[in-house]
């Protein structure tokens, strides 16, 4: 957890304070009731999909700056603080590879504690599967490289492809569109400013049910 020194409400200096059964920074001052819980970050990826003479590729980005230049992966980034996250990725998609599409579903996410990547904060990694609507990979050339619809038999041929974004092609390879977490705003609560809510739906009408 990221060390504060001071309240980040009223710039009390934060002192200790046992609170969900361990010790954690707090302000002093009970009419403020601050308590640091630690650091988070959510970041987002897309997998955009398209079939071109017979074969499926998926959109792929390169990095054009440090950490990690010259790498392949899926085009994403950071959701901000008050941003959904189906608009964050989307946002991501089409503005690090001129590609505009819309989310489907969650097809995996990643778990990572703070440190253990390289970043200060514990982080949520979701990677959506978004349908394409339209636009052909363009690229910056400075924060992206270059883009591109990739198939997983190029890909081995590429250099430092990066193995989470390939894992996430994989995933939305080997299931159904829609069999993940879709957006549900048909759900109790949908309909609350700022709340955005993902469920499953059988989308085979086999499937045993209880």
């Amino acid at each position: 957890m990221a060390l504060m020194n001071y309240c980040p409400r009223c710039a009390n200096p934060l002192t200790t304070k046992h609170d969900g059964g361990r010790d954690r920074q707090a302000c002093p001052d009970e009419s403020c009731g601050f308590i640091h819980f630690g650091d988070f970050s959510i970041g987002c990826s897309g997998v955009v999909l398209r079939e071109e003479a017979g074969e499926t590729k998926a959109l792929l980005v390169q990095r054009g700056q440090n950490p990690f230049a010259g790498s392949w992966q899926l085009p994403g980034g950071y959701a901000e603080h008050d941003e959904p996250l189906s608009l964050a990725v989307e946002r991501e998609v089409e503005e690090e590879a001129n590609v505009i599409a819309k989310v489907r579903d969650v097809v995996a996410f990643r778990h990572s504690l703070a440190g253990t990547i390289g970043g200060p904060s514990t982080n949520i990694y979701m990677i959506f599967r978004l349908d394409l609507i339209e636009g052909e990979p363009r690229h910056d050339g400075v924060e992206i490289a270059d883009a591109g619809f990739f198939s997983l038999a190029e890909m081995e041929r590429m250099e430092a492809v990066q193995g989470l974004s390939r894992w996430g092609i994989e995933q939305a390879l080997i299931t159904n569109p829609g069999s993940g977490l879709s957006p549900d705003r048909r759900a109790p609560g949908a309909e609350r400013p700022g709340w955005q809510l993902f469920g499953l739906e059988d989308i085979d009408p086999t499937v045993w049910r209880r």
